[in-house]
């Protein structure tokens, strides 16, 4: 792929900054939404952590069927359907009628955002050379952070204003507004035009798992995803049984955690950029460890537990971009979306695993439990990322 002129490559960041917002918003606005959906269908908390983990699935399978085709098809074209086929399916997700028919509509929007997701990511390794490849992987991925302190306070504004429905049917119409920008500022990328057979997507999918650096990649973003989902999925319901929180207060501490991760995305990628990738999340994977295990001891203290989700933000940024960063240079092209589909797949299946395991933890031990095992999975990701995966060049 030719190297993109600077004005060309601000505008593929702005367009995929928003994408990157918009899918991220819908999901972690569940959250804040999720007491108010529970009484709404009249399902428990254990009932209602299947919305997250029927959502992850479908995501993990979407990721793992399409990354090969991605890489034939080429990446804006599958950007193309995988916002269609999102705007439809949250619209649904603001119409369902019952807990059954939601569990449909959120597998069929986890599709579309795995979709999504994945091809952001290959399209970012394609178009940008490794080198500075760090800075715009920082500045798309502040999309993901963008979506919590400004996505979520403003979906749960909506739901107090108006129901949890409204939230989900304004994310619909944002995802509509999206398609065109995609259409018309992100260039094409035909792919390399082999056949597609399921021996050949079997046998790449085999060689990476047979590396033991990309094994361990693609294991330690599971335990990621596992950690850091599960983790967030239930504060809303801790913070409300705790502080008493309503469903905008709730917002409010994704608006503070993500105002520092919001302005470290972009820092992180450079400094990644400079010093290399791994030493970066490591650091940060520590750091992130440290939060998540002691937050949820916090009792009477909301601005303490303010700090500590800012904390988290920092250290979530600094951790996910040079992370998405360091995984696309490690395979060429051609195979980039097979592995970024693997790596997401591992990641859907973590989110799905983690919220279940979180929300039988929250049951019967309490939001510390969820904080310390959470912890214990960031600290093991980070040491499988610092032994095995080596640098690229």
């Amino acid at each position: 792929m030719t190297v993109p002129h600077r004005s060309g490559e601000r505008r593929v960041i702005a367009v995929l900054f928003g994408v990157m917002f918009a899918a991220v918003a819908d999901n972690q606005m569940i959250s804040p939404l999720l007491p108010d959906m529970m009484a709404a269908f009249d399902v428990d908390i254990r009932l209602a952590g299947l919305l997250v983990s029927t959502y992850a699935i479908a995501a993990a399978v979407a990721s793992f069927t399409l990354g090969p085709v991605s890489d034939l098809w080429g990446r804006r074209r599958l950007l193309l359907i995988g916002l269609a086929v999102f705007a439809v399916g949250t619209l649904l997700c603001g119409l369902a009628t019952s807990y059954a028919t939601m569990l449909v509509f959120r597998a069929l929007t986890g599709a579309a955002a795995g979709t999504l997701s994945l091809n952001i990511t290959a399209f970012i390794g394609d178009y940008f050379s490794y080198e500075r490849r760090g800075v715009a992987m920082g500045m798309v991925m502040s999309g993901y952070f963008a979506a919590m302190i400004i996505g979520v306070p403003i979906g749960a504004y909506i739901a107090e204003e108006t129901s949890w429905r409204g939230a989900f049917i304004a994310f619909a119409g944002i995802a509509v507004l999206l398609w065109w920008p995609v259409w018309f500022s992100i260039p094409v990328h035909e792919g390399k035009r082999k056949i597609l057979s399921t021996r050949l997507v079997l046998k790449k999918y085999a060689y990476f798992i047979s590396q033991t650096g990309l094994l361990m990649a693609v294991l330690a973003f599971f335990l990621i995803s596992a950690s850091m989902v599960g983790f967030i999925t239930f504060v809303g319901a801790w913070l409300r049984e705790v502080y008493g929180l309503s469903t905008d207060r709730i917002g409010l501490i994704f608006l503070v955690s993500g105002i520092g991760a919001l302005l470290g995305s972009p820092l992180a990628g450079a400094i990644s950029d400079r010093i290399g990738k791994r030493p970066v999340v490591f650091i940060s994977s520590l750091v992130m460890a440290i939060c998540l295990g002691g937050v949820p001891w916090i009792t009477g203290y909301l601005s303490l537990v303010f700090v500590g989700f800012i904390i988290i933000g920092i250290a979530g940024a600094f951790r996910l971009a040079p992370l998405q960063t360091l995984i696309t240079g490690l395979a060429t092209e051609e195979d980039r979306g097979a592995l970024i589909a693997l790596k997401n797949t591992c990641a859907e299946i973590g989110i799905g695993a983690g919220t279940a395991v979180c929300g039988l933890l929250y049951v019967t031990w309490g939001y510390q439990a969820v904080g310390m095992v959470c912890a214990l999975m960031t600290v093991l990701s980070a040491f499988m990322i610092w032994g095995w995966v080596e640098e690229p060049g």
